[in-house]
């Protein structure tokens, strides 16, 4: 007697193959879609890159039309761009002096080649008459910024500021200038070897007219300037005919020369005594050697020279050794008048 087949496990096994023929239709629809998904991202991402591909075809277009116009424009504007471009430089690199800058060292005034060269001797004068006082005048050269200015009010002492004319490396000179009750102008002329002339140095050849223009410009920038000492100027001073026509313009101004000796070879007594004006030198550098003691020993002969002769002139820089030997040399300046140029 054959057994019936249970009904039950019959749906079971149908059941379960069902089950397993849904699932594998629903996997192979998910890798259907992944697939026409992924060919479709494919699609699309080819799609921008060409996209992107024109946009920088049209910026190398634009870039290449623009570059043709500013190439076309440029002859109309190349000096005004040189001017621009020279300024910049000039300003970077000023910028970089300043971050770098040292204390002015003299040198630069009568040997800017040779570190260890000494100033020019001082003019030969006569001994001081008995009982006449003893004067000393301090000039203190290349006075051009600020902070020199400040340095030098910080002695405490009268000392005389000789301002550079203003230029782009010092443009404010003028106006500091004017802020001050006495002040001379340290006037700038051409030297035997300078490597850094200041702007518009008057030079060997200048006609008498330029220099007339020249001293009559500063004249303007400094109304109250009534003495000038040179700036270099070891070959101008040198050339007894041009210290002839420079002396002789200043005296149509009312400006009077002071001789700073950057050379030995220096032709202003000559052109002074040939134009009757008397003549002013310097005696003695301050500062051409490092260090507050060597600037005070320097000192201690500019007051002994007013002390012989009954006057005396000084020149020093707005270094800080000068400064802080200047007002460590108080005591020893009592012992002479400091005064200005006009009381010598």
């Amino acid at each position: 007697m054959h057994k019936r087949p249970r009904p039950h496990k019959i749906s079971f096994l149908q059941y379960l193959g069902a089950g397993l023929a849904a699932l594998i239709l629903l996997i192979a629809a998910i890798f259907i879609g992944y697939f026409i998904g992924f060919n479709q991202a494919e699609e699309d991402l080819a799609a921008e890159r060409n996209q992107t591909q024109q946009l920088v075809e049209q910026i190398k277009q634009i870039a290449a039309i623009d570059e043709s116009y500013v190439s076309a424009a440029k002859p109309k504007i190349s000096r005004q761009e040189m001017e621009i471009r020279r300024l910049k430089k000039e300003l970077q690199a000023l910028l970089e002096q300043e971050r770098l800058r040292e204390p002015v060292k003299p040198q630069h005034e009568y040997a800017p080649k040779d570190k260890e060269a000494v100033p020019p001797p001082a003019a030969t004068r006569p001994v001081r008459p008995a009982g006449a006082p003893a004067k000393l005048v301090i000039i203190i050269d290349d006075v051009s910024y600020p902070r020199d200015v400040k340095a030098i009010q910080s002695t405490g002492l009268p000392l005389v500021m000789s301002f550079l004319p203003p230029s782009s490396r010092h443009p404010d000179s003028a106006k500091l200038a004017q802020e001050q009750n006495r002040y001379m102008i340290h006037l700038p002329l051409e030297a035997m070897d300078y490597d850094a002339e200041e702007p518009l140095t008057l030079r060997i050849g200048d006609s008498e007219e330029t220099i007339a223009k020249r001293i009559d410009t500063l004249k303007k920038l400094f109304p109250k300037a009534r003495y000038v000492n040179n700036h270099t100027g070891s070959k101008f001073t040198a050339d007894e005919p041009e210290m002839e026509k420079l002396i002789r313009v200043l005296e149509k101004g009312g400006i009077q020369f002071v001789d700073s000796r950057t050379t030995a070879q220096t032709k202003v007594p000559e052109s002074s005594r040939l134009l009757g004006i008397r003549y002013i030198g310097r005696d003695v550098f301050l500062d051409h050697q490092d260090g507050v003691e060597n600037v005070k020993k320097q000192i201690r002969e500019a007051v002994e020279k007013a002390k012989r002769h009954g006057t005396a002139v000084a020149i020093g820089h707005p270094r800080p050794d000068t400064i802080q030997a200047l007002i460590e040399s108080k005591s020893l300046l009592n012992e002479v008048d400091l005064v200005g140029i006009e009381q010598i």
